[in-house]
Formats: C-alpha cells, structure tokens, sequence
C-alpha cells in the first residue's frame, strides 16, 4: 500500500511538474508576441493562482504546517508591501499598476500569494541542494531572491505590474528583499515542511528564464 501510495504521489508530482512549465513556456511566447500581450497581461492572476494551487494540492505532508506556512507568508508579505507603498520608507517608492488585479490598500491581493510562491520554491530548492543549516540556506535563499529581482523589476515596470517614482530602482529595494526574504525563509525552515521532489526547484526555475527572457528583450522584441 505504501510503495502505490509513492507511485501516487510521483505522478502528482510529475503532472504538477507538467503544468509549471507549460504555462510559464506558454505565458512567455505570449509575452514575447506582440498581439497576444494584452491578452496574457490580462491572465497574469490566474497564472499565479495556478501556481499556488499546484504548490497547495501536490503538497503531501503535513498540511497544518502548510497552511501555517501559507497564512503567515502571505500576511507578512502583504503587510509588508502595504507599509511600503504607502510609507515609501522600506523598498523605496512605488505604486503599483493593474495587472496584478484586485487591491486593498493600494497593494494587489495576489503580492502575497506571490510572496509565498517563491519562499516556497527558493526554500525547496535549497533542501533539494541539501543546504542544511537554515541561517546558511535563509541567506542564501534571500540572495537568490535578490538576483531574481534584479530581472523582475524592469520587467514589472514594462507590464504594469508596478512602477518607481522616477523610474529608476533603488538599491533600497534590493535591500529589502534580501532582509524581508531572510525573515520569511527562516519561517519556512523553522515549519520544517517536507521536501517536495521537483516542484520547488522548477517553479523557481521556470519563473527566472521567465524574467529573464524578458529583461532581454524588453524593448528589442524578438517578433516585433
């Protein structure tokens, strides 16, 4: 019973694979094409309620640690994004635009989904390294964050996701990152949530070669 509830698992885990790279290899192509921008900008939150869901229903461990996970990563990084729009004192200042969907106090819902989606996946794919020590793999995570932020920003500014004052990026921001995404990895890490096989590793993954195809060719469109 055990050996078929593993093969069970497995092919969750390969579908669920399945489907995180799909979507970011379809979202891209329709990122990249011009006629189909506006369309796929418009699907962005269901690409990100997706991805959640794929994290939430392929995760076969203890589930209140999950939840626990999930509610407090979402709150924090919620809270956190509402602090700084409207204070502009720790990422720098921003507002944000309409494709991330619905707000609340000028912050989209779904920045706190975005949030727990890649504490997951960094956090994931640093066990899946067998990076064991959780100060060691939390700063090393928020470095990781940090480079993957460095591609994002222009990206988000192209598309509407969120814009600087000024457009330019402060290094402010990028210090926040890595102190926020410390916090939040060493939340992680102290839920002791199980490795999943996989889909740690690829959603971050698939989100960078997301980001940085992007940045490349922002403004030299490849189909333009």
């Amino acid at each position: 019973m055990e050996g078929q509830n593993d093969q069970n698992d497995l092919k969750v885990k390969k579908i669920a694979v399945a489907v995180i790279i799909v979507f970011h290899l379809v979202g891209l192509l329709g990122f990249l094409i011009p006629v189909a921008q506006p369309y796929f900008i418009k699907l962005v939150p269901f690409h990100l309620l997706l991805m959640f869901a794929v994290i939430v229903f392929a995760y076969n461990a203890d589930v209140k640690r999950l939840l626990l996970f999930v509610s407090g990563v979402f709150l924090c990084g919620f809270l956190v994004e509402v602090l700084g729009v409207s204070t502009g004192k720790i990422f720098g200042s921003y507002y944000y635009g309409n494709t991330l969907g619905y707000k609340i106090a000028a912050v989209p819902l779904l920045m706190g989904v975005n949030w727990v989606i890649l504490i997951f996946s960094v956090g994931q794919m640093l066990k899946s390294m067998k990076v064991r020590n959780s100060i060691l793999a939390s700063l090393t995570g928020a470095l990781i964050l940090v480079g993957f932020d460095f591609f994002l920003e222009p990206v988000a500014m192209k598309f509407d996701y969120w814009h600087w004052d000024w457009h330019e990026i402060p290094v402010q921001n990028y210090v926040a990152w890595f102190i926020v995404s410390v916090i939040l990895l060493k939340f992680y890490y102290a839920l002791g949530l199980k490795q999943q096989k996989y889909i740690g590793t690829v959603m971050f993954v698939s989100q960078l070669i997301f980001f940085v195809v992007l940045y490349m060719t922002t403004g030299a469109n490849i189909f333009a």
